[in-house]
């Protein structure tokens, strides 16, 4: 019986400083705590990443990636209110909440708007999406002119105004 304790404890020990090691690794190399866990319908848990320096509302930011000076990224799929709008702060609030210190970036058709901003498709660092979640949250208005995610996006924007979702509807 005494053997059959002494394995069992050395067993529990094992395991523990397995989920120790696992979680320290998390935290030294930034892995969120549910990678490969998506709850938005447009995910991209594969994408590039770059990091966050500083979010100007609720649709651009301003990432770093390495090796590249400072660039600013308008969200391609959403379009959220501008200042002394109703709904910019909560906007620009849940943008900085869901970036965080880094995303996830996805090119769409066009590379830049006519503000030389990079467009891009933005996602959470387990990869949901940033703009899904702007639109469902009635914090902005889907892109309609193009993209590859435009159609779902739209339909999330429909649901949201007959919802009365978030402070724009």
């Amino acid at each position: 019986m005494r053997r059959i304790l002494r394995l069992f404890r050395r067993v529990l020990v094992v395991a523990f400083l397995v989920v120790a090691a696992a979680g320290i690794y998390s935290m030294l190399f930034g892995l969120p705590d549910n990678e490969g866990v998506c709850d938005t319908t447009i995910c991209c848990a594969d994408c590039e990443s770059a990091a966050v320096a500083r979010i100007i509302d609720g649709d651009t930011l301003v990432i770093n990636r390495s090796f590249r000076s400072d660039q600013r990224v308008r969200l391609y799929g959403v379009d959220t209110p501008e200042v002394g709008e109703r709904c910019f702060t909560e906007a620009t609030d849940r943008l900085r909440e869901l970036a965080k210190t880094s995303v996830r970036l996805q090119p769409g058709p066009r590379s830049e708007d006519i503000y030389d901003r990079k467009l891009y498709y933005l996602y959470t660092r387990s990869g949901e999406s940033i703009d899904e979640i702007l639109v469902r949250e009635g914090l902005g208005v889907a892109w309609t002119r193009d993209g590859q995610h435009r159609d779902a996006l739209v339909r999330m924007e429909r649901q949201a105004r007959s919802g009365g979702t978030g402070c724009l509807w």
